[in-house]
């Protein structure tokens, strides 16, 4: 799978003039929007497109998803277009809220509530088997889990659906990360909702405004404070509800106290904020266009949804209204470039293909071994918190041949070399092929044998290329690959403070981020050489990532 990027470098150069027409590219990758049968506008490159089953206009015929067989030849159509979606979105949480259902040919699990009640294991394989329907259907992102408790039991919108897990957060977490861990595998983006929390409502959003000022309960963001930290929320989803403890003007979605005080400051979310519907009465009601989408997005909402089932809103139409706002200085160019920024991370995130190598408990025993050896430390598990990132080249040109060097847990043995060091295979996190391709081969946060020295701190990532160890071959396809791919690990990691080339990392000696005891334990690099790191370092100024160490 190909890496489509194109690079917003305006958002750490915004000195320099935007034209309309790049301003109005930025403002497409910010909305998610709705469309009837399979027209399709590809005007514009859209930050995604969600699909339905059910019709709310024309209840007497499908809206996009008709069977299996008409539903793969539409996302490929879309994914082939000419401005293709970066994502393919639909709400498939399960039970009554399922867009592809079982009498249509398609795998259904059962609702949240039922599924709190069944084994792990059987509710990992039902979200291992939805994940992968969703992957071979053609979509990357589902608008799921919801992480709302069940705070109101007269709630008919979430508890009366059947959508909650439970009461208690650590059920809530528990089988929300099951989803979370499964879509991820299979390459879906997960989306958390409906911040900062809809389980104690009693009124439904869809149809007009609810206040849940007297019924929220501060336990409501327990699910998203732990899902944060545990690095496994990637979009989250605010609500259209009012909540006078947290803003006393306006609901969730457009509120500045709400999204970036209490969501990104307090709870320290770094990914993308996504909206409900704007289209539902609780907003469409009360707000014009220009005033909803001007308040979101000064608010901290990334991305916007218009689902074209409650409403009716063109791409050109969403664009323009934004676009004179940014140009009259209603919203701020810098709050547009920010929101540019976090979604093509994410975009990034899901173009990464999983390709694990084997890390059974043997090869996490030999970690721990090699900690213990070479940084005399005494460690209960092999999590590292990233602190460089270390780019390499294989030195073999093929990357089956560079994946099989990888994969196994010990040493091939002609690595005599560095054989009396460990036993320990060499690995890194990411592999990426000479098409530009991003492979994930073992957790970003488990340490990897790639560098001698600093592996308890960073992450590495392999280029296929380098042949023969002395040819500077990379592609320009991998530089543009290694350049989102440091942009995701860093807003992922905010502890990254170093970016060097594998040549580089005998400079960190001497250092505090240089562990290693043997002092005859050294080996000379040339990867990848400094015309590729010259080029991947120009396009991250903005990132601030040193080379040295200061």
């Amino acid at each position: 799978m190909k890496l489509l990027l194109t690079f917003f470098l305006l958002f750490y150069s915004l000195q320099a003039d935007v034209t309309d027409t790049e301003l109005k590219k930025m403002i497409a990758k910010m909305l998610i929007v709705g469309f009837e049968d399979e027209d399709f506008d590809s005007t514009y490159q859209l930050g995604g497109v969600i699909l339905f089953d059910k019709n709310h206009k024309h209840p007497d015929k499908p809206k996009n998803i008709i069977n299996p067989e008409q539903l793969k030849v539409l996302t490929l159509t879309l994914t082939q277009s000419k401005n293709a979606p970066y994502f393919i979105a639909i709400d498939q949480e399960g039970g009554k809220v399922a867009r592809l259902k079982s009498e249509k040919g398609f795998y259904q699990v059962p609702s949240a509530k039922r599924i709190a009640t069944l084994y792990d294991q059987t509710v990992r394989t039902m979200y291992q088997q939805q994940s992968l329907m969703l992957a071979q259907n053609g979509f990357n992102l589902n608008f799921a889990p919801v992480v709302d408790l069940t705070i109101n039991p007269q709630n008919k919108v979430i508890v009366g659906l059947e959508r909650s897990y439970g009461e208690k957060p650590a059920k809530v977490i528990k089988y929300a990360s099951i989803m979370i861990e499964e879509q991820s595998k299979a390459g879906v983006i997960s989306v958390l909702k409906h911040f900062p929390g809809h389980g104690s409502s009693l009124g439904d959003s869809h149809k007009g405004f609810v206040d849940v000022t007297k019924t929220w309960n501060k336990i409501e963001l327990e699910p998203y404070k732990q899902l944060i930290a545990q690095n496994k929320a990637d979009m989250i989803m605010t609500a259209h509800v009012f909540n006078a403890n947290l803003d006393e003007k306006y609901p969730a979605t457009l509120s500045y106290n709400v999204n970036t005080k209490l969501l990104r400051e307090k709870l320290g979310f770094r990914g993308v904020i996504v909206s409900d519907d704007m289209q539902m009465k609780a907003i469409s009601e009360h707000y014009s266009l220009q005033e909803a989408t001007t308040l979101a997005i000064n608010s901290g909402v990334d991305m916007l949804v218009f689902g074209n089932q409650l409403g009716s809103n063109t791409p050109k139409e969403l664009v323009e209204t934004i676009y004179k706002q940014v140009k009259n200085g209603k919203i701020p160019l810098t709050r547009i470039a920010d929101a540019n920024e976090k979604i093509e991370s994410l975009h990034t995130k899901s173009q990464i293909v999983q390709k694990p190598i084997i890390f059974s408990k043997h090869r996490k025993e030999m970690t721990k071994g090699y900690i213990k050896q070479h940084y005399a430390l005494d460690v209960k598990d092999i999590n590292i918190t990233p602190k460089m990132i270390v780019l390499h080249w294989t030195a073999v040109m093929s990357f089956e041949d560079s994946y099989k060097r990888l994969y196994q847990e010990e040493l091939f043995t002609d690595r005599k070399d560095i054989a009396a060091a460990s036993l320990l295979n060499v690995s890194a996190h990411f592999l990426v092929d000479r098409d530009g391709t991003i492979y994930q081969l073992m957790p970003d946060n488990y340490m990897a044998r790639h560098v001698i020295g600093l592996n308890y701190s960073a992450i590495g990532v392999e280029n296929v290329g380098g042949e023969a160890n002395e040819t500077e071959d990379l592609t320009p396809e991998q530089v543009k690959a290694n350049i989102a791919l440091v942009r995701y690990l860093k807003m992922k990691y905010p502890s990254i403070e170093y970016l060097i080339g594998h040549h580089e990392y005998m400079e960190f000696e001497n250092t505090p981020f240089w562990l290693e005891r043997d002092k005859g334990y050294r080996t000379i690099k040339a990867d990848p050489g400094d015309k590729f790191m010259k080029n991947v370092r120009s396009k991250i100024e903005n990132l601030g990532l040193k080379s040295h160490y200061e």
